[in-house]
């Protein structure tokens, strides 16, 4: 009889834990627009357009779905954020893209950006099934032990906090006393290391000095093994990658075997420019590999032009804007910040036409505008490559693998039908 309780006891409590998880995912779903927009997460559309009627725009949207949006029209550009994630609202932003150009026949979709730049990530499904998963599990223990199985919990806690206390405090109140006496190096002792007695039980002196030199010794070749061979943590001091990267990003540099793989156009490479002579005494030396109170300035660049490549930056005055030639034909960026924002090309510079020499690459920033690179100092030598940047791991919100991801929507509506073009997605 007892083992049947049990059992069925067991099965009441799955059976809330289950009832508490559909309940959580029901509102998730119900609310992830509401999340989206206080998180500022979602998609900014920027058209080609003049005079929208905002009013009827922002009716027609509330009809398709969506609870909140904002609008704004800067001289003929207007720009639509949706707190929508763009994966699965392909045909949500197509519609609202036929619905604009019905009314405005000449608008065209120029741009798509992740607002606050935040990406759908290959790996968020698992992410948000962890934290319903989680949530679930904390109001089912709350649940359970709060309420269902002792209503007396916060009490007793409450009691074995004041017992304890009362215990621990003579033991404490000695611990403080002693380290007025003996000073810090016992409070580091007894915090960091654990007590080693003799047969007696009597406490051996340890050699403290001896121990931490020993462990800094550790931790430093520890720290250069795997800054050399395998890859490093780079801090981002200005905006030369924007949008790409952000100021005080943070990203994961590749090193393993890193002379050995290929390098690719599109790649983002950490490296020494050129122009930056790089001290050889013994602690320069020991401060590229460790890291440590390292004073010699690397930059982060995308690889623009590669070997042999016929590179150069050419002007058009009818469009105002810019655009790299390689080989004679027009390089695709869809990645840089403005295609018209641009430091223009003036005699000093390195805007080609040239040919690359082996062994070099053309090193260029997204910002084009603010971007100290290969245009002001020439190509790049492969042996000032550090590494490769495929990681960023903070901010938390902006973690992300570094690959392109493009999504196939509609720019335009020409005779008739509606035109399909590919617009890369900010993935950080």
């Amino acid at each position: 009889m007892e083992k049947i309780k049990i059992i069925f006891a067991k099965k009441i409590k799955l059976i809330i834990f289950l009832i508490v998880f559909v309940l959580i995912c029901i509102i998730y779903n119900q609310n992830n627009q509401t999340l989206n927009y206080f998180l500022k997460r979602g998609v900014i559309l920027e058209y080609s357009v003049k005079n929208v009627n905002v009013e009827k725009l922002e009716n027609k949207i509330a009809d398709l779905g969506v609870k909140y949006s904002s609008c704004k029209q800067e001289d003929d550009i207007f720009y639509l954020a949706l707190p929508v994630k763009i994966d699965n609202q392909k045909e949500l932003i197509n519609n609202i893209s036929s619905y604009i150009f019905e009314i405005y026949p000449n608008s065209k979709l120029n741009d798509i950006k992740t607002l606050n730049n935040n990406y759908h990530k290959p790996y968020n499904s698992f992410l948000k099934f962890l934290g319903v998963f989680s949530v679930s599990l904390f109001v089912w223990i709350i649940l359970l032990y709060l309420i269902l199985d002792d209503k007396n919990f916060v009490k007793k806690a409450k009691e074995a906090l004041v017992f304890w206390f009362e215990n621990k405090k003579e033991e404490f109140f000695e611990f403080i006393k002693k380290t007025k006496e003996r000073g810090f190096v016992y409070f580091l002792k007894k915090i960091l290391f654990d007590e080693v007695k003799d047969e007696n039980g009597n406490e051996k002196e340890i050699d403290f000095t001896r121990e931490i030199i020993s462990t800094i010794l550790f931790v430093i070749v520890c720290v250069i093994v795997i800054r050399f061979f395998i890859g490093e943590l780079r801090w981002i001091p200005s905006g030369s990658m924007r949008y790409t990267i952000l100021e005080k990003d943070r990203v994961f540099v590749e090193k393993l075997d890193f002379p050995k793989k290929e390098i690719k156009r599109g790649d983002i490479l950490v490296f020494y420019p050129p122009e930056v002579q790089l001290r050889n005494d013994i602690f320069s030396i020991f401060s590229r590999l460790s890291g440590i109170m390292c004073k010699d300035m690397a930059f982060i660049k995308r690889v623009v032009g590669m070997p042999n490549d016929k590179f150069e930056v050419k002007y058009n005055g009818k469009l105002d804007e810019y655009k790299v030639y390689i080989n004679d034909e027009p390089l695709e960026e869809p990645y840089i910040a403005s295609k018209t924002d641009w430091t223009p090309c003036q005699d000093n510079m390195f805007c080609g036409p040239f040919i690359i020499p082996e062994g070099h690459y053309f090193m260029m920033g997204d910002n084009r505008g603010n971007s100290q690179d290969s245009r002001f100092w020439g190509t790049l030598p492969k042996e000032r490559i550090i590494g490769r940047a495929n990681f960023m791991f903070w901010p938390i919100s902006r973690i992300n693998v570094m690959t392109d991801k493009y999504i196939e929507l509609y720019s335009k509506k020409q005779n008739g039908e509606f035109i399909n073009k590919n617009y890369i997605l900010n993935r950080y």
